[in-house]
């Protein structure tokens, strides 16, 4: 089944346009990876498959249907950059992780101790048991990322949407991070979109890889991201890449 259409999207703002004449299509399943320099509307085509820029519904349709109707069934599973908390606000872990059933519970109800149990049963499987009661704003940035993805797992979505998530976390714990979304994917059956800065790293990872700026410059099997031709045009002539060694090596080895 088809997990996202999207046909001649374009997007203005401000009267500045962002998108230009978008056209991609992405089977259920996949880890769609979205590379681009800043400011190429990575972010603003996030928005628009999430159903915060209107009227979008007749140029992207989520499993068959508008965005704001996978927004209301819960489709969509959302890790952003940074959660915006108070950092006055002593949440804990498993206080972070339940609010992501806060769409099903409403602001105003008590998580039940069941909504616990399932909440904690999330931080086990991004393997964190017993760092339920530690406080979020104390957790590295890899610590409070995972917590993100427990958080946006917790409600069984369909369509896990992350914002560049690796921003602030080592090299090491970046691999981690991917290896977690990558078993996530094989576990759950997720489709799985993430914006990233690094064109380097993801492409060791995800299914498919879409070049934006502005306009959609290239979507498809991961190596072909990495041309020449390509790179020169996502990000100009006079901008040098640097590709880690492996990283064909490991694109070669994931789909074995």
């Amino acid at each position: 089944m088809v997990a996202l259409e999207i046909r001649e999207l374009s997007v203005t703002l401000s009267g500045k346009e962002i998108l230009k004449d978008i056209n991609l299509s992405l089977e259920e399943g996949k880890f769609l990876g979205i590379v681009g320099p800043n400011g190429s509307g990575k972010t603003t085509f996030l928005k628009s498959i999430l159903g915060l820029i209107k009227p979008l519904a007749e140029m992207v349709r989520v499993l068959g249907k508008s965005s704001e109707e996978c927004l209301r069934e819960g489709v969509f599973g959302y890790v952003p950059q940074h959660l915006n908390l108070d950092i006055h606000f002593p949440a804990r872990a498993i206080d972070v992780v339940t609010m992501g059933l806060y769409g099903r519970l409403g602001f105003f109800r008590w998580p039940s101790k069941k909504d616990k149990e399932k909440a904690s049963e999330y931080i086990e499987l991004i393997g964190m048991s017993g760092h339920e009661n530690f406080p979020f704003g104390e957790m590295s940035g890899g610590e409070q990322q995972r917590i993100s993805i427990a958080r946006a797992l917790v409600s069984n979505p369909k369509i896990l949407i992350l914002d560049e998530p690796s921003t602030g976390i080592d090299v090491v714990g970046q691999e981690d991070f991917y290896h977690l979304l990558k078993g996530f994917q094989k576990r759950f059956g997720l489709t799985i979109i993430m914006v990233s800065h690094d064109i380097g790293a993801v492409t060791a990872y995800v299914d498919e890889i879409a070049c934006l700026n502005k306009i959609l410059y290239y979507h498809g099997a991961p190596l072909g991201a990495l041309d020449e031709n390509v790179l020169e045009r996502l990000y100009g002539k006079n901008v040098d890449i640097l590709i880690h060694s492996d990283v064909c090596d490991k694109c070669e080895r994931l789909r074995k």
